[in-house]
């Protein structure tokens, strides 16, 4: 009668654990387009979620960010001082246009001290229209997703999972970085 037992409960917590968990089916081919600007991309074996984060907005109005079922998203810390950051910054507002995807955006979020005025005229200057701008003033969302350094860019996949991680700086509208947001955004999401 124990074993028996047993065998149930196994076979229910494998069954649970299966249907409960999204394995991707392109992870290989994610893999494979890990060359040239995306050579160093970390991506994930095992799903993370990624929940609400709770940021301010260039004005300073608090804002609940939640990322979409269903659509890809694009987060990038950076500051106003961080040389690197500033450089790529071009590359990630082109990359939505060329993407081109109702379901894919990009939130970029200033880190630690920087200033309402100097952000808003870095947008200004480099007319970085296509981007979500916010704060995270305190580094609380920054440090609870465990951004080491700046910049470092997170993928959140269909499903709220951190898929990848990109550390340091890199061209984000390379051919390498389109043909990887696009494998993503094909990817069978209906598991």
């Amino acid at each position: 009668m124990k074993i028996a037992t047993i065998l149930i409960y196994a076979t229910m917590i494998i069954y649970a654990n299966e249907s409960f968990t999204h394995e991707r089916k392109d992870w290989e081919t994610l893999k494979d387009l890990s060359k040239g600007s995306l050579k160093n991309i970390i991506i994930k074996e095992e799903a993370s979620t990624i929940l609400e984060l709770e940021l301010l907005t260039v004005d300073g109005v608090s804002k609940t960010i939640n990322s979409l079922r269903n659509k890809v998203t694009l987060i990038n810390f950076w500051a106003t001082w961080c040389a690197p950051c500033r450089e790529e910054m071009p590359s990630l507002n082109k990359l939505v246009k060329s993407v081109d995807s109702k379901n894919f955006s990009i939130i970029v979020i200033a880190t630690g001290r920087n200033s309402n005025k100097a952000i808003k005229k870095f947008f200004s200057e480099h007319k970085l229209n296509n981007l979500k701008n916010f704060k995270d003033p305190k580094g609380k969302v920054s440090s609870n997703i465990n951004v080491l350094g700046l910049p470092t860019t997170i993928i959140i996949d269909q499903h709220k999972n951190e898929l990848a991680r990109f550390l340091g700086s890199t061209d984000w509208n390379s051919q390498e970085a389109i043909d990887f947001i696009n494998s993503i955004l094909l990817h069978d999401h209906a598991n």
